[in-house]
């Protein structure tokens, strides 16, 4: 195995990183929205318990997808430096924190189709606008 194997997920992890990080300013605005108006949501508390477990699924998603992306680095690291068995090893071990990354990814993203179900609970009851 040369360097370039793993020098190819570089590119796919910092997209998911990218895109993670996207998603946890979107909650943080929305976050700071209810506080703004706790009174706007008549589902609050549903609602604050789902961003909070959404906050926690986020920092694991990109706390894999650091350890993935520090992990190929040191696969290339490693491998330049002629220790291919410790440069594959680093690289499976990155592979598996990335599928880690993206299993939570797919959970944080089921439990944000919750969040919308709760908004629209209210069936468009005019009180809750």
């Amino acid at each position: 195995m040369n360097y370039a194997i793993p020098a190819l997920l570089f590119s796919g992890i910092s997209m998911f990183f990218n895109g993670y990080t996207i998603r946890y300013l979107n909650l943080s605005r929305l976050i700071r929205d209810f506080h703004n108006h706790p009174d706007k949501d008549c589902n609050l508390e549903a609602q604050i318990s789902n961003l909070r477990l959404r906050v926690k699924y986020i920092k694991w998603i990109q706390f894999f997808s650091v350890l993935s992306l520090l992990l190929a680095t040191l696969s290339v690291f490693t491998i330049f430096f002629k220790h291919i068995q410790t440069g594959w090893i680093l690289f499976a071990f990155s592979i598996i924190s990335f599928l880690i990354s993206l299993i939570i990814s797919a959970l944080e993203i089921k439990i944000s189709t919750i969040a919308l179900n709760i908004s629209l609970k209210d069936g468009g009851d005019l009180r809750c606008s």
